[in-house]
């Protein structure tokens, strides 16, 4: 079985050969690509996802060429391309600001551009700049025919709105600023319906969404301001791309953390591929038992606790586990529930991968 019947057999229910695989919601860090590198004696990076078995290549949508020629393209831990201001000091092409955290793992914002520029006189990123998708289109004609091509679309809703105002601020405008809200989401949505039609344009079979609202035992919000801000905003987004979808897409939403008060509703709205679901936050069998039939899990295997600091055998009876209690009729993607972070053994990375493409087969 090739890797695009596999995927779209577990994503309709049925049982392919063996579990599909994938990257998490995004690529591996440069670190650990340097890890799986030396580990295996493999330069060639596509040869190395082959290896493990990986049946996605995903794209996202880059930036402007306008804004590169501006810009410098930041290393770890950003890896992108982002204009510097200062020794440690960048923005992006929305206009917020970000600094490097004093070990260079991880990153954290010092500014948003709509604490203080009014939202009417705020300019937005052109989402239908063709030189936005120049990377995913060689993609998409490289590889297409051969892998499912994932689409990533940015930041969703609630993340780039909080990154342009700040948390605190728009935390305090769901409740006291609505009418701000309300346009500043609007504006956003119309954004993210642009780009997702540009990339089915393209010919991609899974539009990734992604909007963090969990954490690990509860959610940021409440489900009710969920379902009043969010809630009807996805729907649209949904249901737009689904219409300008001709051949048909799959609709893949992320959110880390604990988000079970509102999966009925994503269902619902149409969501079809939940991700991570974190094992420390979720138990994924609880979600294959509730909502397996209508939603297919990926990710799920723990990077919190397994793959940083587990066995090679603790990797192995968690690949297996999960196979077992989540992969009956399809359904189940496997992947890491967020990109392993630095100090991950690269052992225990490329024995999940191995392990399952080996164990984890549907018998005919």
């Amino acid at each position: 079985m090739d890797h695009r019947e596999r995927v779209f057999k577990a994503v309709e229910h049925e049982e392919p050969d063996r579990v599909p695989l994938d990257q998490a919601m995004d690529p591996f860090r440069p670190d650990i690509w340097v890890g799986l590198e030396k580990y295996l004696d493999m330069k060639d990076r596509e040869a190395i996802l082959e290896y493990l078995g990986i049946d996605f290549r995903l794209v996202r949508v880059g930036v402007s060429e306008d804004f590169k020629k501006k810009a410098v393209f930041a290393g770890p831990p950003f890896e992108r391309y982002l204009k510097q201001l200062g020794e440690n000091l960048y923005e992006d092409e929305w206009g917020a600001h970000y600094e490097a955290t004093s070990d260079r793992l991880h990153w954290r914002y010092v500014y948003h551009p709509l604490s203080e520029i009014d939202i009417d006189s705020y300019e937005f990123p052109d989402p239908d700049d063709p030189s936005r998708y120049a990377k995913a289109k060689e993609i998409v004609k490289e590889k297409g025919d051969k892998y499912v091509i994932s689409a990533g679309t940015g930041m969703g809703l609630f993340e780039q709105a909080w990154a342009l105002r700040g948390f605190n601020r728009l935390m305090r405008d769901l409740y006291r600023n609505v009418n701000f809200v309300n346009k500043l989401l609007d504006r956003l949505l119309d954004y993210k319906i642009r780009v997702s039609k540009n990339f089915i344009d393209l010919g991609v079979d899974i539009i990734r969404l992604a909007d963090d609202f969990g954490m690990q035992t509860t959610m940021m919000i409440s489900p009710l301001i969920w379902k009043k801000f969010f809630k009807p905003r996805m729907e649209k987004l949904i249901y737009e791309i689904k219409s300008y979808s001709r051949n048909g897409v799959y609709i893949f939403f992320h959110s880390d953390g604990y988000i079970e008060p509102i999966i009925d509703d994503l269902v619902k709205i149409g969501v079809q591929i939940l991700n991570p679901i974190q094992p420390e936050c979720m138990d994924p069998a609880r979600i294959k038992q509730k909502w397996g039939d209508k939603l297919t899990l990926h990710g799920t295997i723990s990077v919190q606790r397994t793959l940083p600091f587990g066995t090679i055998e603790d990797v192995k009876k968690e690949v297996e586990k999960r196979f077992k209690e989540c992969g009956e009729n399809g359904g189940l993607i496997l992947a890491p529930a967020h990109a392993p972070q630095p100090g991950t053994p690269i052992e225990n990375i490329v024995t999940m991968y191995t392990y399952a493409k080996k164990y984890c087969i549907y018998k005919k």
